[in-house]
């Protein structure tokens, strides 16, 4: 899929060509708003919620929910996928995602003496995706 990035570097390449040539016109212009408006792709927001054994970025994930902008999707946090995406939380910041909730680091706690599964790290992820 071809980002936004690419279109306007595709573009510019085109119009130094026509600018030598004197043919670069109030159209081409349209086109390049165009694609950066959204022409290439809207850019829509993932998430992804890790919980993991301890408030490291660098403990053992034990659990996750990966949310995807698409309407209807349901995704729960399940602790028993076939297998995670990341080990840990640095492995989900090494590929681009972004931290934007670390977990409350307060106090330590026992999994088994409350109802929460691990420490929730929330991370967003914003690409591009067709309408």
């Amino acid at each position: 899929m071809a980002t936004v990035s690419d279109a306007v570097r595709q573009w510019v390449e085109t119009a130094r060509g026509k600018l030598a040539n004197g043919g670069l016109t109030g159209g081409d212009l349209d086109d390049l708003l165009s694609d950066v408006e959204g022409g290439a792709g809207a850019r829509r927001q993932r998430l992804l919620y890790l919980h993991a054994a301890t408030p490291n970025v660098q403990s053992q994930v034990v659990a996750m929910a990966l949310h995807e902008p698409v309407a209807g999707a349901v995704e729960e946090i399940t602790p028993e996928p076939p297998e995670f995406p990341y080990r840990t939380v640095k492995a989900a910041i090494i590929d681009g995602w972004h931290v934007v909730h670390f977990p409350d680091q307060l106090a330590p706690f026992d999994d088994r003496e409350i109802d929460i599964l691990g420490y929730e790290f929330i991370l967003q992820k914003v690409e591009e995706y067709d309408a």
